[in-house]
């Protein structure tokens, strides 16, 4: 889990930049189907770390968990699905782009 003191560094240790990569991965793949366990499973593994985040950060993973919500009842492939539309890429962009300051020695720009 995530360490308070996070919040009043302008970096996050490199654990804490893992484990939430990680879970963000976790998302990723249940949305597809290849997690393991279902899109909410993995939101789950993510509310359980943003306590401990910069506000910031906390804000656009709301939005990439919000994504993931519109997703259920959507088949992967299906022309609507946020993987399909560009909805998560944005979202998943923007999450990324906040993240890189606080976890400088990850490479997020994919």
């Amino acid at each position: 889990m995530l360490t308070a003191p996070a919040l009043a560094q302008d970096s996050m240790s490199e654990d804490e930049c893992m484990t939430l990569v990680l879970a963000m991965s976790k998302l990723e793949l249940a949305m597809v189907g290849k997690a393991g366990m279902t899109p909410a499973e993995a939101r789950s593994g993510l509310e359980a770390l943003q306590p401990d985040l910069p506000g910031d950060v906390s804000a656009t993973i709301n939005e990439l968990k919000d994504v993931s919500k519109s997703a259920e009842g959507i088949k992967v492939g299906d022309p609507s699905h946020p993987m399909a539309t560009g909805t998560f890429q944005e979202a998943s962009r923007s999450y990324r782009q906040t993240l890189k300051p606080y976890c400088p020695s990850f490479e997020l720009d994919y």
